[in-house]
């Protein structure tokens, strides 16, 4: 199969994100909803998508279309055969920041992926972490680079220790962070709002701005409302007002 896929995505070396297309890339569409991103993109690139996917007039046809009954097997078997070697991006750090030495970054995260007979493999990352400025991260945090794409922690934020920062997380501006929380992959969380410690965040999972999540609580679903949340589940307490602090 590897054999088959460096063939066909000849002179077609690098990898990226659905949701982040470029020129002389291959990515692929873990199922139809992700094809979404693609349409009225004008990228020249190849698609791994499921069998069966319809592509239809509104994409570019400078997009070349693989179809697999495993897309994202296949393309991490040819991604991970292309940075064999870990090539990645270095970390990027704004100014005025205050990060502990014993903070680590640029490592990757727990991605694997399933194999047709039910084995994993790792996903090598290729992403990377993009702090901005005024940004302070206590000792011991975490901070994995993105799968394919970047974990961003923006301006202003403070970020206490012992946390974990999972691949792709989004940190909004001026977003506080006490001690021992756990940010799973691809998190969300909206400008300025506060997590108390211990708190558990699932993947994917979103959190809108001016929220507060309290001590120990366990977010499962997405945050829309701004407000103070705590237990586990996390459930809405009651409004969160201005200038609230800790």
């Amino acid at each position: 199969m590897l054999v088959t896929l460096l063939k066909k995505f000849e002179n077609y070396d690098a990898t990226c994100s659905i949701t982040e297309p470029r020129d002389g890339h291959v990515t692929f569409a873990r199922d139809a909803s992700y094809l979404k991103y693609l349409r009225n993109v004008d990228k020249d690139m190849w698609v791994i998508v499921p069998r069966g996917s319809f592509v239809d007039e509104n994409f570019s046809k400078n997009l070349k279309i693989h179809y697999s009954d495993y897309p994202e097997f296949e393309f991490t078997v040819y991604h991970n055969e292309l940075y064999e070697d870990n090539i990645t991006e270095d970390a990027v750090v704004g100014y005025d920041c205050k990060i502990h030495p014993t903070v680590i970054m640029d490592v990757d995260g727990l991605k694997v992926v399933n194999t047709p007979n039910g084995e994993k493999i790792h996903f090598i990352h290729t992403g990377r972490v993009w702090i901005g400025s005024d940004v302070h991260i206590g000792p011991y945090t975490v901070i994995h680079r993105g799968t394919l794409g970047t974990t961003v922690i923006n301006d202003g934020c403070k970020i206490g220790a012992l946390n974990n920062i999972g691949h792709n997380c989004y940190i909004g501006k001026n977003v506080v962070m006490a001690a021992g929380i756990t940010l799973n992959g691809g998190v969300t969380i909206g400008d300025n709002s506060w997590i108390a410690s211990g708190a558990l965040i699932k993947h994917y999972t979103s959190i809108c701005e001016n929220t507060v999540v309290g001590l120990g609580s366990i977010v499962v679903k997405d945050i829309e409302k701004s407000g103070i949340y705590i237990g586990s589940p996390s459930r809405f307490l009651k409004p969160m007002k201005e200038g609230w602090n800790f």
